[in-house]
């Protein structure tokens, strides 16, 4: 539990008046209240949605849910297409130099 608190103390900040980290679950009638003393922090997922939280008890409830601040849309697949593209024009273009020589 002591790593969760300081990946929600990277993200949110610390808590400014000391609230515990209650369990909320998946209750859909729970509200957050706004704290007037917290600054907006901006959370992004994976999936690259994004929620605005105004409360240090709704971030660090985002954050233990895979929330962060950061955001990084690197898309593996198009790297890999461009890495085996280079590598067969390369391959063809070294091919057809190195022919010419013979």
């Amino acid at each position: 539990m002591n790593e969760n608190n300081t990946i929600i103390e990277n993200n949110c900040g610390q808590s400014s008046n000391n609230d515990e980290l209650i369990e909320i679950g998946n209750d859909p009638n729970f509200v957050f209240e706004n704290d007037p003393t917290f600054n907006t922090v901006v959370l992004y997922d994976l999936d690259g949605n994004v929620v605005n939280v105004n409360s240090w008890l709704e971030c660090a409830h985002y954050v233990n849910g895979g929330w962060t601040t950061s955001f990084s849309n690197f898309d593996g697949n198009l790297f890999f297409l461009i890495f085996v593209s280079s590598s067969f024009l390369l391959y063809f273009l070294s091919k057809k130099i190195f022919s010419f020589k013979l």
